[in-house]
């Protein structure tokens, strides 16, 4: 069996893939990542609306929730909630920016509550309380909130 090449029939034609037409970045460019990085990094402020940053809808439910920053811990209720933070909307401000370490208490497992590390956004209103997002929470307590919330 010699090598046998096979016969090219003259009327097929190679195989083109038509090239798409690029499109434009969205966020502004191909080096809009490290833009973003360098804005956050230098505390530069929110360049979109507050509405437009929500990624998840906030729930009104009242959970406890513990705080505490290495001294004592206090116990509060929840105003709201969503997979990236939450509001309480009475109780002491911590100061904005402050880090803290909060224990949540969600009704699938109240004797298991999540321990989150949060940072103060802001107050809550005229009367205490405070805005706070997660950092970087543990995926389990993602899907926990997201259980509760959906």
């Amino acid at each position: 069996m010699a090598s046998e090449k096979k016969k090219v029939d003259d009327t097929t034609l190679p195989l083109l893939t038509p090239k798409l037409p690029r499109m434009k970045d969205r966020r502004g460019g191909s080096d809009s990542l490290s833009k973003l990085v360098q804005r956050i990094q230098t505390g530069a402020p929110e360049r979109r609306a507050f509405r437009d940053r929500r990624a998840t809808p906030r729930v009104a439910v009242a959970l406890d929730l513990e705080a505490g920053d290495g001294g004592q811990a206090v116990m509060m209720r929840t105003h709201d909630l969503s997979t990236f933070g939450v509001g309480v909307a009475s109780g002491p401000t911590p100061k904005k920016g402050s880090r803290i370490t909060i224990r949540l208490f969600l009704p699938d497992d109240p004797t298991t509550p999540l321990e989150l590390k949060v940072v103060v956004i802001g107050a809550f209103g005229e009367h205490g309380g405070a805005r706070m997002k997660f950092l970087n929470p543990p995926v389990e307590a993602v899907r926990r909130i997201h259980r509760l919330l959906g």
